[in-house]
């Protein structure tokens, strides 16, 4: 129990007649992407919701408030926090958000400085001496928070306006230390078992708000994660959350994502879900068993996976298919032999060739993830692909799907996220437009090519991106699987696209 004394004189009137109040937010960007950049409508805020059933588990006396604050943007997760007036705030957040993570943690403080303000997630592990110089985040928490935070509640509850002063015995911290520097305690270890997690508390927040992923073949959609981690390292992986301990990779027992989903089906009529998880394969056997598990439940769902090229044997393929899985996510990169080893993806153009024969033998559907302009390092000299590789990727996609290997395709302009060996890189090569480096909301836009290359122009990038949009839209129109409902946002983002790359075009002369 809490400490009833403290939370009256520290918290107020306000506080005597009601609980602790905590409110988790998944923090927007300043501005509300137009076109759904951040997938803030796909698909709810695993991350957060996992630390609400955490914390729910933990503390069933205490008020827990989840808001996704990509969904509502900056000025309404603003007026929940104002409403809510929370005793302890935690800021989860991508890279692209951490400006308006910032402005809600000072807006905070100066509206309610007792509040607590945790800041967490991919941007706050991979640099916590940022958030931290706010001057109105108290603490940062460093990969897999669930554990973490639950402490640091704990403290915080049973030390009053003293907890501070113990955070040096909580695994998995970043803090500023008297004398202004910042220190960091012990690495937390990571959860294992995965099974011991409560699942996500999706009933916070409204199921019926996200539509789903745009390629489908029932709804309502969700998404779930049955792993944690992934044994590689690719140079542009920003994952740094899950890199930080050991076991690199951890499954859930077949039971427990059974288990999860016959409660999706049931408690929310979930008939499709994604698998978000960086590899389904990252364990083939683990995988398997998942697999023949879901098989011989007989939920009726429809799901979806994401896969690495190799390994990528038949009997996994063969297991997942009879189980349901239609589609997959399928991360290729390049084109590029060369390249593929120098970004560290362990595979070769040939093995992606043999997964994407082995997943359309089994009926299931291949969507490519590619990335135009890779970058890498080779004894201390920088190396990127340029227009001719790009292209050559490009004619790689082609390729794939002119022999019916490839279904769909997905591709982004390589970007050093911080976190990412790729980060490292490109500021020890002086990449990063001088204009861009630390302002991260102008990272999100669709215009914007954050590294300049030597010898590249953005003339030429655009020419690239034009070249795989036309691509991508290709495939897209003879799928068969695109929602009715998506119809209108893809013509929009396919018109914004067009627009820019006409800037960038003309810019360019």
């Amino acid at each position: 129990m809490y400490n009833v004394g403290w939370a009256r004189s520290v918290l107020g009137k306000r506080s005597m007649k009601k609980r602790p109040r905590i409110l988790l937010l998944f923090a927007p960007p300043m501005k509300k992407p137009r076109l759904g950049e951040l997938g803030e409508e796909i698909a709810p805020p695993l991350g957060v919701l996992y630390l609400a059933g955490a914390l729910r588990n933990r503390f069933p006396d205490i008020d827990i408030t989840v808001l996704d604050g990509l969904r509502v943007g900056f000025q309404e997760s603003w007026k929940v926090i104002d409403d809510v007036a929370p005793d302890f705030l935690g800021l989860s957040f991508y890279t692209t958000s951490a400006e308006g993570a910032y402005e809600l943690a000072r807006r905070t403080k100066r509206h309610f400085p007792q509040t607590i303000v945790v800041a967490g997630g991919p941007h706050a592990t991979a640099l916590p001496e940022e958030s931290l110089r706010t001057g109105a985040i108290d603490v940062v928490v460093r990969g897999e928070g669930e554990i973490t935070l639950c402490e640091l509640v704990d403290l915080w509850l049973s030390r009053g306006a003293d907890w501070q002063l113990d955070c040096g015995k909580v695994d998995g911290l970043a803090l500023l230390a008297d004398h202004g520097s910042v220190v960091t305690t012990k690495p937390r270890a990571h959860i294992t078992p995965l099974d011991a997690l409560p699942f996500p508390a999706r009933d916070l927040i409204e199921m019926d708000a996200y539509r789903g992923f745009y390629l489908s073949k029932a709804r309502p959609e969700t998404s779930m994660v049955m792993s944690r981690g992934c044994p590689f390292s690719c140079t542009f992986c920003s994952n740094a959350v899950w890199k930080l301990s050991k076991p690199l990779v951890r499954m859930r027992s077949p039971e427990n994502v059974v288990s999860e989903m016959k409660q999706l089906r049931t408690a929310f009529g979930i008939r499709e879900v994604f698998d978000h998880a960086d590899e389904f394969n990252s364990d083939v056997a683990a995988g398997e068993a998942i697999a023949k598990a879901l098989r011989k439940s007989d939920l009726g769902l429809y799901w979806k996976t994401q896969v690495r090229a190799y390994p990528l044997p038949p009997r996994l393929v063969k297991a997942m298919a009879e189980a349901g899985c239609w589609y997959v996510h399928l991360g290729i990169e390049s084109g590029n032999g060369a390249t593929l080893k120098g970004i560290g993806k362990h595979v070769t153009t040939e093995q992606v060739r043999d997964a994407c024969k082995i997943l359309k033998d089994h009926g299931i559907r291949v969507h490519g993830l590619f990335m135009l302009f890779n970058v890498w390092e080779e004894n201390g000299e920088v190396r990127f692909e340029g227009v001719e590789e790009t292209h050559h990727t490009l004619a790689f996609a082609d390729e794939l799907a002119s022999h019916g290997l490839l279904d769909y395709m997905g591709w982004s302009v390589t970007t050093p996220y911080p976190g990412s060996k790729l980060y490292d890189i490109a500021l020890r090569h002086d990449l990063i437009k001088p204009h861009l480096r630390g302002a991260w909301e102008k990272w999100l836009l669709e215009e914007t090519f954050v590294m300049q290359l030597p010898g590249l122009s953005d003339h030429d990038m655009a020419r690239a991106k034009s070249k795989g949009s036309l691509l991508r839209a290709k495939l897209l129109l003879r799928s068969g699987h695109v929602n009715p409902r998506e119809l209108g946002y893809i013509a929009r983002k396919g018109l914004k696209l067009i627009g820019n790359e006409l800037k960038a075009f003309k810019k360019g002369h």
